[in-house]
Parts: structure tokens; C-alpha cells; sequence
């Protein structure tokens, strides 16, 4: 392990069953460390370990970022690693129309070149990369739970970052992996914000309840009964009408009948 933020230090060439199974491993580890972010950080620093971790673990690269696409089709990464490397190839993509990472998320598949300079599929694109030196690219979609997450995007340097025949491998597990983890990042925001809410709601409807009880000398099903007519009439939320009375009060249209509801009316 290395002592920079608890990342793996990069894999050296060996045997290659024993580079997959290290790499697997470290995948692993790494994933686990995702979830830290999961419970403790906003979403930009988990993309940002997401990226980083990608450049230390996988042999040959420069620069990372994930990706996706804008109402108007143009890539855009909150986080990127790698100078302003990442940033100048998005931007040239953007600028040309073309390139791996905007095919990859068109058409939902690993887009892999092991030489821009030689590769018809982006002219435009392929001179402005070679601006920076990146000579390789291997552009990933990320998909968990059938939702897609976007694109993880390894550029690099190194003329031999494609001639092993694993590194695809190796970016298609590590996005595997990240696209789970922003998932679950996601999901556990929405569950987070959903159980806020209903604690407030509980919270005021059970004040709300309080003061009608104390109020009309009701039951707690009459107070109950006295809010759901409110909502019914006013057409608004239960939470709403609670939250008025607790504000203001006052229990719209008409508190003064709503003390003659009975249980079940």
C-alpha cells in the first residue's frame, strides 16, 4: 500500500494470471475504500478517488476522468485526473465532434485505441490529442442496476498502454466497480433525503395532532381524522396542512366543524 491516500501503488509487468489476480484484488480494495466515501463524502470526492485510484492501479495511465454527456451532446466531467491533460481531451472532443469517449456513451460499448495518430475513426480529434502527447485511449460505459453512470475515460502517454491485451480487462472491472459505487453513492443520498423527510413529516403531523387534542379535547384518531379533512378540502399535503397549523395556528378552511368529526366520519 501506498502512504498517498491509502491507494495502491501502480502494478508492475509480471506473470500476467498473477497481474490479474493482483489487480483483482486491488480492485477490490479499493471498492471497499469507496465505501468511506459513500457514507462520509459528497459524490465529487468519490468520483475524485474514482479517477485517482484509476491512474494508480492500472499500468500506463495518464490521466482519468468519468464522464458524460449534456443536454446538447457535450462531454463534461466534474472531476479529472491528470494535470490538465483529461480537461484538454474532453475539450477536444467537444470542439471536434468526434472521439472515443463520446462513441463509448453513444454506443453503450468499450471504445479502445492503442494508437490515435494511426486511427481513421477521429482525425480531428487524434491531432488535437497528439497537442498533449496522449497516444492511447481506452474509454469504459459504467452501468450498474441497468442505470447508465457514464463513461470511464484512461488516456495515456505510453505507446504500449494497449499492447497488453488485459488493461481492456482491467478498465472493464475498475468501471464495473466505480459504477456500483456511485450508484449506491446516489442511492444512498435519496434514501438519506426521503427518511429526512419523513421524520419532519412525522414530526409536524405529530405536533399538528397535539395541538388540535389539546385545542378541541379530542382523541388522537378525531385530530388525525381533522387533518385528513383538511388536506382533503384544501387539496394540499397532510405535511402542508400540519405545518400551517403549527405556523399560523390555524387549521384551513374551517377548524370550528372539524371539531365535530367523529372517529371513521
Amino acid at each position: 500500500m501506498s502512504d498517498q491516500e491509502g491507494l495502491p501503488e501502480p502494478l508492475h509487468h509480471a506473470d500476467e494470471d498473477e497481474d490479474l489476480v493482483g489487480f483483482a484484488a486491488l480492485v477490490a480494495e479499493i471498492a471497499l475504500s469507496f465505501l468511506d466515501e459513500i457514507n462520509a463524502g459528497p459524490a465529487g470526492t468519490l468520483v475524485e478517488q474514482i479517477v485517482d485510484g484509476a491512474v494508480r492501479v492500472i499500468p500506463g495511465t495518464t490521466a482519468a476522468a468519468v464522464e458524460n454527456v449534456d443536454e446538447h451532446g457535450r462531454l463534461h466531467a466534474p472531476i479529472a485526473v491528470g494535470d490538465d491533460v483529461a480537461r484538454f481531451v474532453m475539450d477536444a472532443q467537444n470542439d471536434t465532434g468526434e472521439g472515443p469517449s463520446l462513441d463509448a456513451l453513444r454506443d453503450n460499448k468499450q471504445i479502445v485505441s492503442d494508437n490515435l495518430g494511426r486511427d481513421p475513426r477521429w482525425p480531428l480529434f487524434s491531432a488535437r490529442a497528439a497537442e498533449v502527447g496522449i497516444q492511447a485511449m481506452i474509454c469504459t460505459p459504467m452501468e450498474a442496476a441497468a442505470r447508465r453512470v457514464g463513461v470511464l475515460t484512461l488516456m495515456s502517454r505510453d505507446v504500449e498502454f494497449v499492447a497488453d491485451d488485459d488493461t481492456p480487462t482491467m478498465a472493464t472491472v475498475f468501471a464495473a466497480h466505480a459504477a456500483v459505487a456511485m450508484t449506491g453513492a446516489s442511492r444512498v443520498a435519496k434514501v438519506v433525503a426521503n427518511v429526512s423527510v419523513a421524520l419532519t413529516s412525522r414530526d409536524v403531523i405529530g405536533q399538528a395532532k397535539g395541538i388540535l387534542i389539546e385545542r378541541f379535547k379530542v382523541t388522537p384518531d378525531v385530530a388525525f381524522a381533522m387533518l385528513v379533512r383538511a388536506s382533503s378540502v384544501t387539496n394540499l399535503k397532510l405535511r402542508d396542512v400540519s405545518n400551517e397549523l403549527c405556523r399560523t395556528g390555524l387549521l384551513l378552511p374551517d377548524p370550528p366543524r372539524a371539531s365535530r368529526l367523529a372517529p371513521g366520519s
